[in-house]
């Protein structure tokens, strides 16, 4: 078990086994294709928009303390920008890491040494959240890092979550999973 640093979020004790160990959690890495976009594309965007739901739950995760990064593999026409801007969320992440621009993307190991880089922190410290089991969380936590998988529906048949990782429906239940303890930073 980690030491506990006052004031850093922290993911609860492990009820359910879809939970990672009691870990310090300082960054999250967030896929955007659905975990935060909305189901429909906006034609105007070119793009699927953020979903309002999870706009509110990283005001609240950035609120909290914990840095924000966006990794999502892009095409050339998918910049993020414009729905981050649209939803009002743009000025909360430190990086965003798109594969297109990169000329790298995710499962590939140089993807996430970028993730790890712009996060400045441990691996330990970091969570990777996304809707692909092995690009947004297998991947990660073989790098160290802790991974929660967003299934609406669960996992599907034939998969089985890795040490390490969680299963969660929706964003929004990240800042209730995660609890600051002590002083703000």
């Amino acid at each position: 078990m980690n030491p506990q640093i006052t004031g850093t979020p922290q993911l609860p004790q492990p009820v359910p086994a879809d939970r990672p160990d009691r870990t310090l959690v300082t960054v999250i890495c967030f896929d955007y294709g659905g975990t935060l976009s909305a189901d429909r594309i906006d034609h105007q965007l070119r793009e699927k928009p953020v979903d309002p739901a999870a706009a509110a739950a990283l005001h609240a995760l950035h609120r909290s303390g914990i840095t924000l990064l966006l990794g999502s593999n892009t095409l050339p026409c998918e910049g993020r920008w414009p729905a981050l801007q649209q939803a009002g969320i743009d000025h909360l992440f430190r990086a965003a890491l798109l594969s297109y621009p990169l000329g790298v993307g995710k499962p590939q190991p140089i993807f996430y040494a970028l993730v790890l880089a712009a996060a400045s922190c441990p691996a330990s410290q970091v969570l990777f959240v996304g809707d692909n089991l092995d690009s947004d969380v297998t991947a990660p936590i073989s790098h160290g890092m802790h991974a929660a998988l967003v299934r609406p529906h669960g996992l599907r048949p034939g998969e089985s979550l890795p040490d390490g990782a969680m299963l969660i429906t929706h964003v929004r239940e990240l800042p209730a999973l995660l609890e600051t303890t002590g002083d703000q930073r």
